[in-house]
């Protein structure tokens, strides 16, 4: 299915103030803030003032080098209430943590890929939920003015595709657009080889004794079809949050025959357990994942949750078990 193009109201919406505040999803990843960054880099050429928000925690390698870039909170008192408000790559308003409600109020705008967790929110809405990742939708946006990347914009906005697709890994067969509108970051002088040294290499030594730890917690559910891990608080600090890299987990599990999704819960504190999601194929996920108050598109999704591991873990074989109509 062809993507749309972004609407005029959008391009209007991009014109109309003088400043934007662009935030996108707490735990941010590759596409989040290679989204924001090159968005940013767009307004700001445009003459446009632009602040960066994001919620953090900061837990992904390849986006570590780009965090002093962002505000990780602002005083309700420093709002500016003439900017306009950007959402990149959140499904709901509220996985943008604490700044949902200190930015309320704004006009905002909405540029995703994922299928909205309730009603759409925003003034203006860029919602494509085929397409790969929301790098895609600011190069198509950055296009719709006439424009193209910058050679640093154009890396940015593959990084973030890069991530998303598990290195192209989890493309559809409507992937022929995406391939071309790639093509076009490459011919700003873009390599694969080197986005994906910067994403999936340099791995710490203690980065995969955290990845053996969680794969020593293992257990199959539904004849196979649902591999299980987790970490509990005490082992999950013990890790400084540089080596906390999980996602060699789910290439490794998704691999295994017979599995159609992988779950990896994450006990960070008394009140709070992270639940991440992934399918290799037909099942989908962010069905799961909205009905317990996360969002996420069909292949990868997450939540999260004040229930302690175990309750965690129950509530979620229970959404399973609806899914796949068997018992555990």
């Amino acid at each position: 299915m062809a993507l749309h193009s972004p609407p005029s109201s959008l391009l209007s919406f991009l014109d109309r103030y003088a400043g934007y505040y662009i935030v996108a999803h707490e735990e941010p990843d590759g596409d989040s803030i290679g989204s924001q960054l090159a968005f940013a880099s767009f307004l700001r050429r445009r003459g446009k003032q632009v602040i960066l928000l994001s919620p953090g925690p900061w837990q992904r390698k390849e986006i570590a080098p780009y965090r002093s870039f962002f505000l990780e909170t602002l005083p309700p008192s420093e709002v500016n209430p003439r900017f306009g408000l950007v959402v990149l790559d959140c499904s709901s308003i509220y996985r943008t943590a604490h700044f949902s409600s200190i930015l309320e109020g704004l006009d905002t705008a909405v540029i995703d890929h994922h299928q909205p967790n309730g009603t759409p929110y925003g003034s203006v809405q860029y919602i494509e939920p085929h397409a790969p990742s929301t790098t895609l939708l600011i190069q198509k946006v950055i296009e719709a003015f006439g424009d193209t990347p910058t050679p640093e914009e154009a890396r940015l906005l593959f990084l973030g595709f890069a991530t998303d697709t598990g290195f192209f890994r989890h493309l559809e067969v409507e992937a022929s657009e995406s391939l071309e509108l790639l093509s076009r970051l490459a011919a700003k002088g873009v390599t694969p080889k080197s986005i994906y040294r910067e994403t999936f290499g340099n791995y710490s030594l203690e980065s995969r004794r955290y990845l053996a730890k969680i794969l020593s917690t293992l257990e199959p559910y539904f004849q196979g079809k649902l591999l299980l891990t987790h970490i509990l608080q005490e082992e999950y600090q013990s890790f400084g949050s540089d080596h906390r890299q999980s996602d060699p987990l789910y290439q490794l599990l998704l691999s295994v025959e017979g599995c159609e999704a992988v779950a990896f819960l994450r006990e960070e504190g008394p009140e709070r357990t992270s639940v991440s999601l992934r399918s290799p194929s037909t099942c989908n996920v962010a069905l799961v994942a909205q009905k317990l108050g996360g969002g996420g598109h069909k292949n990868a999704a997450g939540y999260v949750t004040t229930l302690p591991y175990r309750e965690a873990k129950a509530q979620l074989l229970a959404q399973f078990q609806e899914l796949f109509g068997e018992s555990p």
